[in-house]
């Protein structure tokens, strides 16, 4: 191979390294680079299916990156992420027959076969091995960094000493993605061991980051320098020629060694170039042909050769050799991976969720029921003395006392009753003190105790690193929950308002849900994301919105929304102890609104478990959060009044979802009402009719079978929520809705 590229004049950088790293530096680049010139050939020819994004002309920042790190270190990596999980791959193999199976893992995973790294789940742009330190790639641009703040995070947490680099393009630059997390992880935790590596290309997509080649395109930013944008965050920032692997391990070496003394984090640019159009069918239209040519004279390889050749340390046959070992590598990969099996289809849905041990889940289910049992008679006397108090139908939806009748009950059962944000309040502090992993971050979560209450007293007892109040990020806050959560943790996320959930959607689906099966199954996340919506306090639709049914139909993700404060206090504990990603969702107006009685023993209520609030034989109500308190008001006046016996069944948790509970109670009344705060279009009751409808039973029949009336659902209509309280009273289910549905199907 001819030499064209040349080395720095009197750089002597050459000689501090031994020749064996020098050596493997060279073949791993060579590696990385005939991967990827494999890759081209083989998505040219259909064999390697759906997009791939190829990292040549990169090799030398991922190689002189991972070059500064130990086994006890990380990265994250982007859709341009071959050349990341090579690197990383070869830090850990200690033979060549190790070295030979990862780049045969990594090409059998971009083909689709089961023996890739992730089982062909994943494929090019998802592609990971987070058993050995590289926690995923993403497709989606800059979603990886908020990942690398909460694994940086988590290793603050366990004092580990490990470092993450995370490694991502100029065109995440520009996302909000990288400026919050940049922020956040600048501020939270001091000396945050995470280093941004900013792979600076020129170009994002077809966009030039600044400079230009051909006038007439678009730029994307008028700093020429991204290093600059760590000044903006207070945080250190270097420069490097990523085309020099030496210059790169130099400065990241150096980002590292501050992050372990507890400087970080720190961000590093490589300027470097890609020799590929963005993907096979990018015309590269934004570039010249004569800015490649020029770029390929300082190829990475030909560069770090010339420097070998020239110090004296390697001869041209032994570097000669060392490119015809790589290539036998990368050829081998090609075979086996094509003589891989597909997954076979009916492991579709296997690591998409963490199971339950079913003996656990059967004990813990006996426990809550005969716990239960002792719960139900005091929240049907709180609910009866708060009706006689109101003294009018539907003056006591949500079961609130006076001091004095809360004092007697208290007496009178020998249990506290509490309000709904005190119990989950009660389950924070539980389960921080039984488990360090668990803490709680978000928006004024800490000195000012939550928005609502539910986070009171815990900055008080475990201090400003456990309770984590972060600046409003909603996107970086909900990805360094799921970052945090793969590294061993158990971060409680909240969300002030559910609404916010939609700006930290990108992290939360794409990451939180995703991750476990993209990556094969081989990772957890155990993260619960907290949040609260719903009508009721006339702050229109940003502050008010029943989002469930956007997070009920993300696979990956459960979904609880408990109505009452016993329930409030089990469920969280149950989500916080669960290795899946939970949405916890609460009503605003159950927080002060609604009291009960809350154990103080530990005690979990079993996720998709559902709850009879009320049994009855005539008529099926179906209703969960908020509504289960109009349906009960609706249901205790039918039956006192008119003789009718509702059965009110709260399901607690909407996914997993206990049809089973719901439908025989379809087969034994034939009539259902289903009630959702949330929009009738699409909405969660849909879901739930759809399952009842489809629940086999033990006989061959179906619920549809059992059913001797048409449903009816009673749902929020279809408009933004409005302000004002008579619009907003209107836009919702009532419960003159319930009882005139019942009688409808009584008749």
């Amino acid at each position: 191979m001819a030499v064209t590229a040349k080395a720095k004049k009197g750089d002597d950088r050459i000689y501090q390294e031994p020749k064996e790293k020098l050596l493997d530096y060279l073949r791993t680049m060579y590696e990385i680079r005939f991967f990827e010139e494999k890759v081209y050939d083989l998505v040219r020819s259909r064999q390697i299916k759906g997009a791939s994004h190829l990292y040549a002309g990169q090799e030398a920042v991922a190689v002189g990156a991972v070059a500064s790190l130990t086994r006890n270190d990380m990265i994250t990596s982007t859709h341009r992420g071959h050349g990341h999980c090579g690197a990383i791959g070869n830090l850990w193999c200690d033979t060549e027959e190790e070295r030979q199976q990862h780049w045969n893992k990594m090409l059998a995973e971009l083909m689709g076969r089961e023996t890739g790294y992730c089982r062909g789940r994943g494929g090019s742009m998802h592609i990971a091995d987070v058993e050995r330190g590289n926690l995923g790639a993403t497709g989606i641009v800059g979603g990886n960094i908020p990942i690398a703040v909460g694994a940086a995070l988590a290793e603050s947490f366990k004092q580990s000493g490990a470092v993450v680099l995370c490694f991502f393009g100029d065109g995440a630059a520009n996302t909000g993605s990288f400026h919050e997390s940049l922020n956040l992880a600048a501020v939270t935790h001091d000396g945050l061991p995470v280093v941004f590596i900013c792979e600076n290309n020129l170009y994002a997509m077809s966009m030039p980051w600044h400079d230009r080649s051909v006038p007439e395109a678009p730029y994307a930013s008028r700093v020429r320098d991204v290093v600059r944008r760590a000044e903006a965050y207070g945080i250190p920032g270097f420069q490097c020629n990523g085309m020099d692997v030496l210059d790169v391990k130099e400065k990241v070496s150096q980002a590292v060694q501050m992050c372990r003394e507890g400087k970080g984090p720190v961000l590093v640019e490589a300027r470097t170039y890609r020799y590929f159009g963005h993907s096979l069918s990018d015309q590269q239209r934004y570039r010249t042909k004569e800015e490649l040519e020029e770029y390929r004279q300082r190829d990475p390889i030909l560069l770090l050769r010339h420097r070998l050749l020239e110090a004296g340390i390697a001869t041209e046959a032994e570097m000669d050799a060392i490119a015809v070992k790589a290539r036998q590598t990368i050829d081998e990969a090609e075979r086996f991976a094509k003589a891989s099996p597909l997954p076979p289809a009916v492991e579709l849905f296997e690591g998409l969720y963490v199971p339950k041990d079913p003996i656990e889940f059967a004990r813990e289910r006996e426990r809550e029921e005969a716990l239960r049992a002792r719960i139900r008679p005091i929240e049907d006397e709180i609910r009866r003395i708060a009706r006689e108090q109101a003294g009018t139908p539907g003056g006591a939806i949500m079961p609130k006392l006076k001091k004095e009748d809360v004092q007697q009950l208290e007496e009178k059962y020998g249990m506290p009753i509490k309000y709904y944000n005190e119990a989950l309040a009660q389950a924070h502090a539980e389960e921080m003190r039984r488990d360090w992993r668990v803490f709680v971050i978000g928006e004024d979560v800490g000195l000012y105790g939550g928005a609502y209450a539910a986070t009171r007293g815990l900055w008080d007892e475990f201090g400003g690193r456990r309770v984590i109040d972060t600046p409003i990020s909603e996107l970086a806050i909900a990805g360094a929950g799921a970052g945090a959560a793969m590294r061993g943790m158990r971060p409680i996320v909240e969300f002030q308002y559910v609404d916010f959930t939609t700006l930290g959607s990108d992290q939360i689906l794409h990451n939180a849900a995703y991750n476990r099966y993209m990556f094969g199954g081989k990772t957890k996340v155990p993260v619960v994301y907290r949040s609260q919506g719903g009508v009721g306090r006339c702050i229109a639709a940003h502050h008010s919105e029943s989002m469930e049914a956007w997070w009920l139909y993300v696979p990956g993700l459960y979904l609880v929304m408990p109505s009452t404060p016993y329930d409030a206090k089990g469920l969280l504990k149950a989500a916080v102890r669960d290795d899946n990603p939970i949405m916890f969702l609460e009503h605003k107006l159950l927080y002060s609104g609604v009291m009960g009685p809350v154990p103080d023993e530990d005690y979990v209520i079993p996720l998709g478990v559902a709850d009879i609030k009320k049994p009855g034989e005539d008529v099926t109500i179906v209703a969960y959060s908020r509504m289960v308190h109009v349906a009960l008001d609706a249901a205790w006046d039918l039956e006192e009044q008119e003789g009718i016996r509702c059965e009110v069944i709260d399901p607690r948790t909407l996914h997993p979802l206990d049809v089973a509970t719901i439908a025989n109670s379809v087969r034994k009344t034939g009539r259902v009402i289903l009630m959702s705060e949330g929009w009738t279009k699409n909405g969660v009751a849909n879901e739930f009719l759809r399952q009842i409808l489809e629940y086999r039973f033990e006989n061959g029949y179906s619920g549809w079978d059992y059913l001797d009336r048409q449903p009816i659902i009673l749902a929020a209509k279809d408009v933004p929520v409005p302000m004002s309280e008579l619009l907003e009273d209107a836009s919702i289910p009532s419960r003159e809705d319930v009882i005139t549905a019942v009688h409808a199907l009584c008749q």
